[in-house]
């Protein structure tokens, strides 16, 4: 067993009360790698929290077994803190209390390895398989809602197995999980057809942004306060707005440019299928995968952030 996994499960089972954290904003991969885990651990007979500090929750999501548990804060009992999915300690939107430690559980490749244990597998397509992972190893029980949210955050992830990095072990993942009770028609139907009326009223105010650049390799949508108040959506809703970008035919990278209520601007990028943009992420103090990524900057106009953008995916083109 690799060293990390060993001290990971060896601190999990001495713990008493553990609190499972995921990123800001969270997506169906941090909460389905976490309200997993936190099945296990029920199955164990921990106590245990799942602690998502933004609000209000993606209730496309809620649906998921085990949403209606997640809690907003972390109890002053809690000895441990299991982290899933998140690439930088500032996105989890919490203080660790003085003395517990932190186990680090990831699949980003830009992780910091901000835990006192990291278990970080880059090549992994979800969060969900490096948690699974854990639990396969430590033979710790899989109750069936367990799998239901690792299923959900791993079709989630990799687009319903269509993004590269999809292989035999993603399969053969999905594969066991479905063992387990997961029925695939079922997540897909409220992953799919479970959108929320603002959600749909936002979509064609953000198309309107539609610009093409260099020469139509690049595609740029914004999403803007005024539209949130207009659609009555949430930061939840835009989630994949940018895939549109990059679905255009003659398009490698795809970039949405989100306002934020504080004035910041979240930059999400992707690419299709030869830029790394998690290389241009980085040079802008975010992170992510090879064909997603993104930062937030600050203290910066539109057309500046732009600019600054175009001139890095010119010399990844």
């Amino acid at each position: 067993m690799p060293m990390n996994y060993n001290n990971a499960k060896e601190l999990i089972e001495k713990s008493s009360y553990i609190t499972i954290v995921g990123h800001i904003n969270p997506d169906p991969d941090t909460l389905g790698s976490g309200l997993g885990l936190w099945w296990v651990l029920k199955k164990l007979q921990k106590r245990v929290d799942a602690v998502y500090v933004s609000r209000p929750l993606p209730q496309f999501l809620s649906w998921m077994p085990g949403f209606d548990k997640i809690k907003s804060a972390i109890s002053d009992k809690t000895d441990l803190i299991i982290s899933v999915d998140c690439g930088s300690f500032d996105r989890l939107g919490i203080d660790i209390p003085l003395g517990v430690k932190l186990i680090n559980i990831d699949h980003h490749q830009s992780n910091s390895n901000y835990g006192d244990i990291n278990i970080i597998e880059p090549e992994f397509a979800s969060a969900s398989e490096v948690v699974y992972k854990l639990v396969s190893i430590s033979k710790w029980p899989m109750p069936k809602e367990a799998a239901e949210n690792f299923y959900t955050a791993l079709v989630s992830d990799t687009g319903f197995f269509s993004y590269e990095g999809v292989d035999k072990r993603v399969f053969e993942f999905a594969k066991e999980l479905i063992e387990y009770g997961v029925k695939p028609d079922v997540i897909a139907r409220n992953l799919k057809e479970n959108e929320p009326l603002s959600k749909l009223r936002l979509l064609p105010l953000a198309l309107q942004t539609l610009k093409l650049y260099l020469n139509a390799k690049v595609a740029g949508l914004e999403v803007t306060q005024k539209m949130f108040e207009q659609s009555g959506a949430t930061v939840n809703d835009t989630d994949d707005l940018v895939n549109y970008a990059r679905s255009l035919a003659t398009v490698e990278v795809g970039f949405l440019i989100r306002e934020e209520s504080d004035g910041s601007l979240k930059v999400s990028l992707r690419s299709k299928n030869y830029v790394n943009v998690s290389k241009i992420a980085e040079s802008f103090g975010g992170g992510g995968h090879v064909r997603a990524a993104g930062y937030t900057v600050r203290n910066i106009t539109k057309d500046n952030l732009v600019n600054c953008l175009l001139d890095k995916i010119t010399k990844e083109l």
